[in-house]
This record gives C-alpha cells, sequence and structure tokens, in this order.
C-alpha cells in the first residue's frame, strides 16, 4: 500500500464531507507504506523539530485546519534544510522526499482554501 495526501473539508452548502486526492503527475503520493517509520517518523526529521509528520509512524495524520499554518511551516523547514535530510538518511539527489513535501503544501493550500484539512493515510 501507499500512503496518499488528501485535501478534506465541509461543503457549506450541503454539509458534506469532502475529499479530494486527484491530484495530476503523482501528486497524491507521500510515500510507501513502510515511509511511515523509514522516512516520517525516522530521527532525522524528529531531529528537526518535526511534530506532524512523526506521527505517521503511529497512525494516519489529520491536520485540522486551526493547525494548517503550523503543518506549513514544517514543511517549509524541512524543504528548506533538504540537503542536510538528504545527506543524514543517506538519500541522493533523485530522491522522492522533495515531491511529497511539495506534495503535502499542494494539499494543505487546496484545503485552506476551503477551510479544511489535510489528512495523509
Amino acid at each position: 500500500m501507499s500512503l496518499v495526501v488528501s485535501a478534506c473539508w465541509i461543503d457549506p452548502a450541503t454539509g458534506e464531507s469532502c475529499e479530494f486526492t486527484d491530484w495530476e503527475d503523482g501528486h497524491h503520493m507521500a510515500g510507501v507504506e513502510r515511509a511511515r517509520t523509514d522516512l516520517w517518523g525516522s530521527g532525522a526529521f524528529r531531529r528537526r523539530g518535526a511534530t506532524f509528520l512523526p506521527q505517521l509512524a503511529d497512525s494516519d495524520l489529520w491536520v485540522g485546519p486551526g493547525e494548517l499554518p503550523a503543518f506549513v511551516a514544517e514543511v517549509l523547514a524541512l524543504l528548506a534544510d533538504l540537503d542536510g535530510l538528504r545527506a543524514e538518511m543517506e538519500r541522493g539527489e533523485d530522491c522522492t522526499l522533495p515531491h511529497y513535501l511539495a506534495n503535502f503544501l499542494r494539499a494543505a493550500e487546496y484545503a485552506a482554501a476551503r477551510g479544511g484539512g489535510v489528512m495523509i493515510a
């Protein structure tokens, strides 16, 4: 199985839950199942102060609307230290980490525009 990032919100007109995962070019991807521990729950992420993504080691992640700014800040900080993460985790320039992190930002932007949140499951 693979992890998928989704934008989720409540439709104000109908009150129904909505979820968007139909991202183009693999923008729904968040890694393979073992990425929960090998990547997101790794010491490399925890040492950089990540608090949202390491939760994936134990469960799916739901980032509520009020938490989106902190989630975005965490992802941006990780992207800013991409070279350090790659070096510590012994991953090359071709690793998918920046793609996944960009997917999280894209989902957060989409969700924020609708008053929703982000789910990674």
